[in-house]
């Protein structure tokens, strides 16, 4: 159920995925789109952190990263190790290097068949590894200001022609709310071909109410895009997707839920014994309903297209036993 929720809140969310093509492995479905098959649900954890408890807790010296479409940025296998830098309790910094293995045996399988002798081409490794179209460097940095502030700032250098990205997140976490403002340049997104666009800079805002099962809550979030989309590593006359534009798109939601429960069992819950459904663990007999309206606006280019859906949920009937 968590993944075909995610599935119908990204369809109008601006929700983060997993991907290879980048050192950050992070990129966005383009607004609108519907998520591309065979991605995964970006994890709130980084991805220097995620190599880094690899490293240390699973003895992993080095975790490999496959990105198989070369048209569409992908650069085959490659290899990467992180550096951490703990400085202190409120300092978290990671130096993450990438070596692509697979275009480096290419190009050596490539020199021995033009160098007959073993002594030029054993020399000519070191040549190749010489190469800085082998290796990326992704440098990130996080401040834990307070308890309830953080910033993460990052940055990616590849040794290819391509442009360094750049991104920066602040987090806020109010008594109710969590408040997330991000930039980033460029911003990666992907449509439901599996297409990656490059947008040159993303500024958003995000505003949610903590999530409650009764009672009211809300979700605001607005993004800017600013420049020209193009295509990541690819056809740069391919059309472009009209919500990639430059402009300005404001989404928000609002519902009211009110739970009631029917019969609950006076037991409680069952601690010593873990049934395989852990709603099984606590019977109950209850009715829910939700009543919430979906707002979006959108200005691009000097047009503004407003969207207003209201949302009704009757009363469901949620039983367990």
């Amino acid at each position: 159920m968590k993944k075909l929720r995610w599935v119908m809140d990204g369809g109008f969310w601006d929700l983060d995925i997993s991907t290879p093509i980048t050192v950050d492995g992070v990129a966005r479905p383009v607004p609108d789109h519907p998520l591309p098959l065979g991605l995964s649900r970006g994890t709130k954890l980084s991805r220097p952190k995620q190599i880094d408890f690899l490293q240390r807790f699973m003895f992993v010296p080095f975790v490999p990263s496959y990105a198989d479409d070369k048209a569409n940025g992908g650069n085959g296998l490659a290899l990467q190790r992180v550096i951490a830098f703990p400085f202190n309790e409120n300092w978290f910094a990671t130096v993450l290097g990438q070596f692509n293995i697979q275009k480096f045996v290419s190009s050596v399988k490539d020199s021995k068949f033009k160098h007959t002798e073993k002594l030029a081409w054993v020399k000519n490794i070191g040549s190749h590894l010489c190469d800085t179209s082998l290796y990326a460097l992704g440098l990130c940095s996080e401040f834990f200001i307070t308890p309830d502030d953080t910033l993460l700032v990052s940055s990616e250098k590849y040794g290819e022609k391509k442009k360094p990205r750049y991104k920066a997140v602040f987090q806020h976490k109010f008594p109710q709310h969590n408040l997330t403002v991000e930039a980033a340049c460029p911003g990666l997104f992907t449509d439901k071909s599996s297409t990656y666009w490059d947008v040159p800079l993303l500024v958003e805002m995000d505003l949610a109410s903590i999530s409650s099962d009764s009672g009211a809550s809300y979700h605001l979030c607005a993004h800017h895009h600013k420049g020209v989309p193009k295509q990541l590593d690819g056809d740069q006359t391919a059309h472009t997707h009209a919500a990639l534009q430059p402009g300005l798109c404001v989404k928000s939601a609002f519902s009211i839920k009110k739970n009631l429960d029917i019969w609950r069992s006076k037991e409680g819950k069952l601690k010593m014994v873990q049934p395989f459904d852990v709603f099984l663990s606590d019977p109950h007999l209850s009715i829910s309903g939700i009543l919430g309206k979906l707002l979006l606006c959108q200005l691009w280019e000097s047009v503004l297209i407003i969207t207003l859906n209201l949302h009704v949920q009757n009363e469901n009937v949620e039983s367990s036993k």
